[in-house]
């Protein structure tokens, strides 16, 4: 499989979603979401978008305290993480002031901010004190979290949703990331029976390039995949008769 990035409709939109918050104008908030169900590609997009924009990417963690996330914040900027968290907060804020170049944080796996409020708020001072654009992603139900917070949901002006995918993106994520061809009835199968889940349509192609290399065939069409299983599902452990 190749190791790039496919760029279908939900990839595109948030690369422009990126863009309108670097280039907002003045006066307009910089705060983002993006979410949607395991699977989806989130977390994929974002580490591509870090590196195309010098972003600052952390992952948030279930342990979590507002200190762990200053101190992540911290080192992804090169700084050393002390034990004040004033101190901290305020060397974030400089750092990030004197940056000439804007920068996104990315937070992901988002979630588990709503654990401590300390974290949400420590987050949204700091893009209050710096303008930088601040980028939330977790799963389906975080947007609606986030809206119940009204002093953190008006700074929130792009609301991004990864939905599943549909079979011309299909076409597009076997195009980029297979190495062997895939005919149509075949994309038409697995993203049926992956339910439109890139996350799953992906396994499955690494299945079908694997068969394709093996074989030699020029292009792995559904008669040459047969019934053979496109992902790795587990199994299904049913009780006994008579247990």
């Amino acid at each position: 499989m190749r190791y790039e990035l496919a760029k279908t409709k939900n990839v595109r939109n948030f690369y422009a979603v990126m863009g309108d918050l670097l280039n907002r104008p003045c006066g307009v908030e910089g705060m983002g979401i993006l979410w949607g169900e395991p699977g989806e590609g989130k977390s994929t997009v974002v580490a591509h978008a870090a590196n195309q924009v010098n972003g600052i990417c952390i992952r948030a963690r279930r342990s979590w305290t507002m200190t762990s996330l200053l101190e992540s914040i911290i080192t992804e900027l090169n700084g050393i993480p002390t034990r004040r968290r004033s101190v901290m907060e305020a060397w974030i804020e400089l750092r990030l002031m004197e940056d000439k170049e804007q920068r996104i944080i990315f937070v992901d796996e988002a979630d588990y901010l709503f654990n401590s409020r300390d974290m949400l708020d420590v987050l949204r001072d700091i893009y209050d004190q710096t303008g930088t654009p601040i980028v939330l992603i977790g799963m389906e139900h975080i947007a609606k979290r986030i809206q119940e917070n009204g002093r953190l949901a008006r700074r929130i002006t792009s609301w991004v949703e990864f939905k599943g995918i549909d079979l011309e993106d299909a076409h597009i994520v076997a195009d980029t990331l297979c190495e062997v061809r895939v005919s149509d009835d075949l994309i038409a199968h697995l993203h049926r029976e992956a339910k439109a889940n890139i996350g799953r349509i992906v396994v499955g192609l690494s299945r079908i390039e694997r068969v394709g290399l093996a074989s030699g065939v020029e292009t792995v069409s559904l008669s040459d995949w047969k019934d053979r299983p496109l992902f790795f599902d587990q199994p299904n452990f049913r009780k006994r008769k008579g247990l």
